[in-house]
């Protein structure tokens, strides 16, 4: 099944078309408030964390490490279960204080400009991995669908859309402390639109392929590897990094960050998310097996990844293929569109105004505005060079595991801002700058020599990449502690 690659372009426009006329139609008032600012919405637009990692990677997981697939929602999950003493402590601080990036808590914690740009910086890098994941999804799904053009050339013209829908949304106002309506509703759409993707082609898989509850059980007793498949024996140390990655991913993460923090204009909003988030995480995880297993049902399941895109083909079912591309859109674009505005706000404050002269006063906020798009196309420009010389070569679960860790090294800073009120600027840098490093030469580093991510898989027990991750945290930890 092939389908025209005009066609397939008019979707994908269609769809970030209508993601902007929500947000519009929200800014110029058109949509009530009561909808707009109501907790359930709110709770929806942090849905923006699932990402094609969850909407395609999760498959993999689910196939070659059983229930180990459930780390990210059950991660992800632990910190909205603490919202109240995690999250609205730092939302607490954030909206007192007119923080609006990680790189500003940190800053504002330490009292060190010093330490809010090496903040942006290491986010920046942390972040080209995630970012890239979500342009080789776009680009690979269409290449799938359509084989015309190649999956480079199709990666280079997303990009250049999606720079122009996050200028878009995040690059209309001078200050972004100022809450973007318009953005929330705009998440909170996409949102339902993954959910929606996902359970429908869950339901289908489960009554029209598995046939139902009496099907699927005989279906099992027949085929038993598919069900042991699930029950692969778990490695605790593993298990535990990442379900510890998750869970400081929520909170440091710049796109998730911007929806807790930045977009939040209240702590009751947290509060609902604590159970809200869990239970959409939860509907989500739902429609995995099913959907696995129809495809193991129908011999599809040799290419995990885009397994869910390989379902709609192999049934010849064009609703079912165009549904499931325009999920994994949505879960692509709504994390680059929030997370490079995010960025481009952090490389702003932190590190391009105090090292350019400001204009004059009369011209400040419109060269703010023109500052933030150039720093919004040079990240896209970043993350599809990324794409093109290293993520191409690397499947989505293991450039998203990397990327999780990465981001795991900002929650000891976490911790010292809610916990330690004696913590060290001086330990915090030294500490992760330390366990930055070690993963830049242990993770990101081979991902430029080992075309096949083998090295990170290679051994039996415990993988490799678990224990970089370790090593990488108990150094910045002990660095830290001792500094300070």
């Amino acid at each position: 099944m092939s389908f025209n690659l005009t066609d397939l372009l008019l979707i994908g426009i269609t769809y970030l078309t209508f993601l902007f006329g929500a947000a519009y139609i929200t800014e110029r008032g058109w949509i009530s408030s009561r909808i707009v600012y109501h907790p359930v919405t709110y709770v929806l637009s942090l849905g923006v964390y699932a990402s094609v990692w969850t909407f395609y990677g999760t498959f993999v997981q689910a196939q070659t490490s059983g229930y180990s697939f459930l780390a990210s929602y059950i991660g992800a999950s632990a910190t909205f279960f603490l919202a109240p003493v995690v999250l609205v402590p730092i939302l607490r601080i954030t909206r007192t204080y007119q923080l609006s990036s990680l790189a500003d808590l940190f800053a504002f914690r330490f009292r060190s400009g010093a330490v809010g740009t090496l903040t942006a910086l290491l986010t920046v890098i942390a972040t080209l991995p995630l970012i890239s994941i979500q342009i080789q999804a776009v680009a690979d799904s269409l290449h799938i669908l359509n084989s015309d053009f190649t999956s480079n050339q199709i990666a280079l013209g997303f990009c250049s859309v999606i720079t122009l829908f996050s200028i878009l949304f995040g690059a209309r106002h001078p200050s972004l402390r100022q809450s973007h309506a318009g953005l929330i509703i705009a998440m909170a759409t996409s949102s339902l639109i993954k959910l929606f993707a996902l359970g429908a082609i869950a339901l289908y898989a489960f009554y029209g392929v598995l046939q139902g509850p009496e099907g699927l059980n005989l279906w099992l007793d027949q085929t038993p590897e598919a069900l042991n498949a699930l029950y692969t024996p778990l490695h605790s140390d593993a298990w535990k990094t990442l379900l510890l990655g998750f869970f400081a991913a929520v909170i440091v993460m710049p796109h998730t960050f911007h929806m807790l923090f930045t977009e939040n204009t209240s702590a009751n909003s947290l509060y609902k998310a604590s159970w809200g988030m869990p239970l959409y995480l939860l509907l989500l995880a739902l429609a995995v097996p099913p959907i696995l297993w129809a495809g193991v049902k129908l011999g599809l399941a040799e290419q995990p990844e885009f397994l869910i895109l390989h379902l709609g083909i192999g049934l010849r079912s064009d609703f079912l293929t165009v549904l499931a591309f325009i999920g994994g859109l949505s879960a692509a674009s709504g994390i680059i569109i929030v997370a490079t505005i995010s960025m481009a706000s952090m490389l702003q404050n932190h590190l391009v105004l105090s090292l350019v002269p400001l204009p004059s006063s009369q011209r400040f906020y419109a060269w703010l505005l023109w500052l933030r798009r150039l720093l919004i196309v040079t990240l896209m420009l970043g993350s599809y060079l990324f794409y093109t010389q290293v993520g191409s070569r690397h499947d989505l679960y293991l450039l998203g595991i990397i990327t999780f860790i990465a981001f795991m090294q900002f929650l000891p800073g976490i911790l010292a801002t809610l916990f330690w009120p004696t913590a060290h600027r001086i330990g915090f840098i030294l500490g992760v700058s330390c366990g930055m490093t070690i993963w830049m030469i242990t993770m990101l580093i081979p991902l430029f020599n080992t075309p096949d991510g083998s090295f990170y898989f290679s051994q039996s027990g415990s993988p490799p990449w678990h224990h970089a991750a370790i090593y990488s945290l108990a150094a910045n930890i002990t660095v830290f502690v001792l500094t300070s």
